[in-house]
């Protein structure tokens, strides 16, 4: 895969620089497929002006109800026309998924020694099997960096994971907004947050804050410095959230 740089408001500035990617390497009509799908209005505009100017085919991949369907359309006589669409089967791995969106494989992190590393270790083990792919550990770039991530099918998460009085904090839900925001891992990423906290009512504000931007909050108490470890009962519920999530 490689990268188009362009200027993400101007659909004169994108058609030409399509236009000019397509003949410097010398792909004829036949073998275009535009992805419409991703990136700004205006660069959906100019990527369907091209598409229309040269009768080539165009996809859009549907990921709202955590399932992934792909919907072709090809011109005809009449203009566009819905040729299919299909459910689509586990394509990815979570390193495909993020290089898709930051253009780049994922760092690991070095395995810490404290509670939180232990914490995220607990979830990770108890997720195991019950997902396609969990990861711990992932840098995306910068001050980005991801306690776990998680695939089922093609369904990807990032999961957050808090003890102690950072449990009660805003400091998670940052964290989760800014990966998953359109320039990041994009919004169709589900959020969740992981706390060996209860939730009361003196964390309302915080509940409301994490509906508001789409996260998803599991609360996982079982897990103290004294018993470091997640009970039956929380892993259960930590896989069923997980999957719940993910669309399983």
């Amino acid at each position: 895969m490689t990268m188009l740089p362009t200027d993400p408001y101007d659909i004169e500035r994108i058609a030409g620089d399509l236009e000019q990617r397509i003949r410097e390497e010398g792909w004829a009509d036949s073998e275009l497929v535009f992805n419409l799908t991703g990136g700004t209005k205006t660069m959906v505009l100019a990527a369907y002006r091209i598409a229309e100017s040269r009768r080539a085919p165009f996809v859009y991949l549907q990921s709202e109800g955590r399932r992934s369907i792909l919907y072709r359309y090809e011109f005809g006589d009449h203009g566009y026309r819905k040729a299919r669409d299909e459910v689509l089967p586990a394509l990815l791995t979570i390193n495909d998924y993020i290089r898709a969106h930051v253009g780049r494989d994922p760092e690991q992190m070095r395995p810490k020694e404290d509670l939180g590393a232990r914490f995220e270790a607990a979830i990770r083990d108890a997720l195991q099997g019950c997902v396609d792919e969990v990861k711990q550990g992932v840098i995306l770039g910068g001050a980005l960096e991801l306690d776990l991530v998680v695939r089922l099918g093609n369904q990807v998460g990032v999961i957050q994971a808090k003890t102690g009085e950072k449990a009660k904090k805003k400091e998670g839900l940052d964290q989760l907004n800014a990966a998953c925001g359109r320039e990041n891992l994009g919004t169709y990423t589900a959020k969740i947050l992981t706390v060996n906290q209860r939730w009361d009512e003196t964390l309302e504000n915080l509940r409301e804050l994490a509906g508001a931007w789409n996260i998803t909050v599991i609360e996982l108490p079982s897990f103290t410095p004294d018993s470091p470890s997640l009970s039956p009962e929380d892993q259960e519920r930590l896989r069923r959230e997980v999957r719940r999530v993910l669309g399983g």
